[in-house]
C-alpha cells in the first residue's frame, strides 16, 4: 500500500507495513529520523490512539496535514505538534523567541512580507550559515529562496507561527522605533498601512497617515482594548488601556492634533467638517497579520475632538468557559443552566468586564447542529460558525427590542441579546423565556442581585422575573500576575481581613482556595501571597492577561420568594450568601490564596461586602 506525506512532517502508514514513503528532503533536514508525527504524539502522552486513528480517518476523506487536522480538532495544541516535528527532523525547537535574537543586518536584507507569508524569520549567522526560524521545516521552497536571497547556507530552526509573527512584529517594532528617535517628538515616522493591505508592509505613506497607523499598530501588539487620543495644551497624547489600566503610549505636538482627527474620522468615515457634535464610526483593517474591527467614537472638548477607538480582533480565538477563571462549583452551575431548555440567564457589570465573552463562551459550549440559536448585538464583536447574528441599527429602527421579537418568528432554540437597556426588551426576553426559549442577556448593574431588581425598576411584574429567571452572574476582570516576576510576600493582618479572610486561617494555610489548572503557575507558600513587581515581559507592570472573578446567583425558592416581594438587592444578596453564594470579593480572595492575582488588584475592581 502506498503511503503519503502528511502532517507537518511524515506521518500515513498501513496498518500492515512499516514502510514509509519519504520525499526528497533538502540538505537542511536530511538526516531527520522520519519516525511517524502521530506515533510520537502518542508516545509523548499528549495523544490518545483513538484521536489519531479518528484524525487519519478524517485525513483519508478530507486530505490534508495530519498535523492541522489534530490542532483543528483540538486533540493536541500547535506548540505539542510543531515540538514534535522538531525531534522528527531532528532539529532544534524553540518554544520562545526574543527580538535580541534577531541579527538586524541580515534582517534588513529579507523583506518583511516575505517572512510574514512564509512564517520565517533569519536570526543570527554562525559558522558561514544563518539560523532562521520557521515554523514549517518541510517549507523547501521558501527555505531555498532564502537560501538564494541571503547568498549562504540555512539552518532552520522550529518554533510555532505565532511565536514567529510575534517575534517580526516586535523586530519590527524595534526598527521603528530606532527612526522614531532619530526623528524627534515632534516628527511623524513610525508606523504603515492603509485599507486590508496589512499596515505593517506600507511605508510610503504621509507622515500623519504613518503616525496613526503606527498607533494602531502598537495598540494591537500591546493587546490594548482602547485607544484614547486626548488633546492637551501642547500635546496631543495616546493612551493605551491595556489589562484595564491605561498607558500613556506616543505624543505629538498639539498643532498637528487637527490632522490627526481628520485622520480617524476619514478611516471611520465620519464628517470631518463636524467638530461640535459627537460622532460614531467604525474602521476595518488588517494590522500585523491580524483582521480588527474598530469602534471609532468623538466628542468634542474644550481642549478640540478627543478619539476614543474600541479594538476588537476578529481573528481572535474564543476561549470556553473552563479558561475564564470559574472555579469547578460555578462551572458546575453555568454548565446546568446554559443546558435548560428556557429561562433566562443573565450577565451583569460594568462596560469591559467581560460579559460578552462569556456569553460567546457560553454559546460555543452549547451550539449544535441542532440548535437554531439567533443573537441581537451591539455589535457583533466575533463571528461565531452555525450562529446566526445579527446587529443593531437605530437608523433603520432595529434595535434590541425589535430584532428580539422578530427572532420569535423564526422558531429559536436559544437567543441572545447582547443587552437589556428598556422595559420593551426585557419584557419580549421574560415573554420569549416563558413561550419555550433559553434566553443570554446582559444587564449593567453592580452585582448580581442588582440584576433582579433592575428588571423590576424598568417595569417588569415581579412574579415574570422570579419565574423566568435561572440565575444572575457578576463579573469583573482581575490583571493576572506574571509568571515570571511576581515576588512572595508576607500580607498584613489589615490587607488579609479586607478580602474577607480570617488571618489565622490564612496564616495557617487553611483558607480556602481557586483550584489551579496544571498549567497555572505554582501556588504561593502557606501564609505567603504574590504581588506585583515588573519585568520586560510584562512591561514593567507586573501583570500579564486578565482573568474572571464571579459572583453567580442561582434562583432557588428563597431568592425567588424574595424577589416575588419587590425586596431590595441587599436583603436577596444576604439570602444568597446564607444559601453558599461567593460574592466577587470571595472569589478574588480565593484566586489571591491560589497566586493567580494580587491583593491590590481584588481590591481595586471590587467594594467590601456589606454583613
Amino acid at each position: 500500500m502506498r503511503v503519503t506525506k502528511q502532517g507537518l512532517g511524515v506521518d500515513e502508514f498501513d496498518e500492515e507495513t512499516t514502510e514509509v514513503v519519504v520525499p526528497p528532503a533538502p540538505a537542511v533536514v536530511r538526516g531527520g529520523s522520519y519516525r511517524l508525527l502521530g506515533e510520537m504524539l502518542v508516545e509523548r502522552g499528549v495523544l490518545a490512539k483513538e484521536q489519531l486513528t479518528q484524525a487519519l480517518e478524517t485525513q483519508s476523506v478530507e486530505g490534508g496535514r495530519i498535523g492541522e487536522i489534530l490542532v483543528r480538532a483540538r486533540a493536541v495544541t500547535d506548540e505539542q505538534v510543531v515540538e514534535a516535528v522538531a525531534e522528527q527532523f531532528s532539529l532544534t525547537f524553540k518554544k520562545e523567541l526574543e527580538a535580541s535574537d534577531v541579527d538586524l543586518d541580515v534582517l534588513a536584507r529579507v523583506p518583511i512580507t516575505f517572512a510574514k507569508q512564509q512564517r520565517l524569520i533569519p536570526l543570527t549567522i554562525e559558522d558561514d550559515a544563518v539560523r532562521v526560524a520557521i515554523s514549517d521545516p518541510l517549507n523547501w521552497a521558501a527555505l531555498d529562496d532564502l537560501r538564494a536571497l541571503l547568498g549562504m547556507e540555512v539552518v532552520p530552526v522550529v518554533a510555532t507561527a505565532q511565536t514567529i509573527v510575534d517575534l517580526i512584529n516586535a523586530v519590527y517594532t524595534r526598527t521603528a522605533e530606532a527612526l522614531d528617535e532619530m526623528g524627534g517628538e515632534d516628527e511623524f515616522g513610525e508606523g504603515d498601512a492603509e485599507e486590508l493591505i496589512d499596515i505593517i508592509d506600507l511605508t510610503d505613506e504621509a507622515p500623519i497617515i504613518r503616525w496613526v497607523n503606527s498607533a494602531l499598530f502598537h495598540a494591537i501588539k500591546e493587546r490594548a482594548s482602547d485607544i484614547h487620543i486626548e488633546p492637551g495644551e501642547k500635546y496631543v497624547v495616546v493612551r493605551n488601556r491595556i489589562d484595564g489600566v491605561l498607558y500613556e503610549t506616543k505624543r505629538a505636538n498639539k498643532g498637528y492634533h487637527a490632522s490627526i482627527v481628520a485622520r480617524v474620522k476619514i478611516m471611520a468615515g465620519l464628517n470631518i467638517a463636524e467638530k461640535r457634535l459627537p460622532q460614531d464610526g467604525r474602521i476595518r483593517r488588517k494590522i500585523a497579520g491580524r483582521d480588527i474591527d474598530m469602534r471609532v467614537a468623538t466628542i468634542p472638548t474644550a481642549r478640540g475632538e478627543r478619539v476614543t477607538i474600541r479594538l476588537l480582533d476578529r481573528t481572535a480565538v474564543l476561549l470556553d468557559l473552563s479558561q475564564l477563571g470559574f472555579g469547578p462549583d460555578h462551572l458546575m452551575l453555568m454548565d446546568d443552566m446554559i443546558h435548560r431548555p428556557h429561562g433566562i440567564m443573565l450577565v451583569t457589570g460594568p462596560t469591559g468586564s467581560g460579559k460578552t465573552t462569556t456569553l460567546y463562551a457560553a454559546l460555543s459550549q452549547i451550539n449544535s447542529s441542532d440548535k437554531n440559536i439567533l443573537t441581537v448585538e451591539d455589535p457583533v464583536e466575533y463571528q461565531l460558525e452555525g450562529i446566526s447574528q445579527t446587529q443593531v441599527n437605530p437608523k433603520i429602527d432595529l434595535t434590541f427590542a425589535n430584532g428580539l421579537r422578530s427572532f420569535l418568528r423564526h422558531d429559536p432554540d436559544i437567543i441572545m441579546v447582547g443587552e437589556i437597556r428598556d422595559a420593551e426588551t426585557a419584557e419580549i426576553a421574560i415573554q420569549a423565556s416563558l413561550t419555550g426559549h433559553l434566553v443570554f442577556s446582559t444587564v449593567h448593574t453592580n452585582d448580581a442581585a442588582g440584576g433582579i431588581t433592575r428588571l423590576v425598576e424598568m417595569g417588569v411584574e415581579p412574579f415574570l422575573v422570579a419565574s423566568s429567571l435561572l440565575g444572575l452572574l457578576a463579573q469583573r476582570l482581575v490583571r493576572r500576575l506574571c509568571p515570571i516576576c511576581r515576588e512572595e510576600y508576607r500580607p498584613n493582618e489589615d490587607e488579609i481581613r479586607r478580602l474577607g479572610i480570617e488571618p489565622e486561617a490564612f496564616y495557617a494555610g487553611a483558607a480556602p482556595t481557586h483550584p489551579l489548572d496544571p498549567s497555572d503557575p505554582p501556588a504561593p507558600s502557606p501564609g505567603m501571597a504574590f504581588r506585583a513587581k515588573g519585568c520586560p515581559h510584562c512591561m514593567s507592570t507586573g501583570y500579564s492577561g486578565r482573568l474572571g472573578i464571579y459572583e453567580l446567583l442561582v434562583m432557588d425558592d428563597v431568592v425567588r420568594t424574595l424577589a416575588q416581594k419587590s425586596s431590595d438587592s441587599m436583603a436577596i444578596k444576604r439570602a444568597a450568601v446564607n444559601q453558599g453564594m461567593r460574592t466577587l470579593r470571595d472569589d478574588g480572595a480565593r484566586k489571591v490564596v491560589a497566586g493567580m492575582t494580587s491583593i491590590a488588584e481584588v481590591m481595586r475592581v471590587t467594594q467590601e461586602d456589606a454583613s
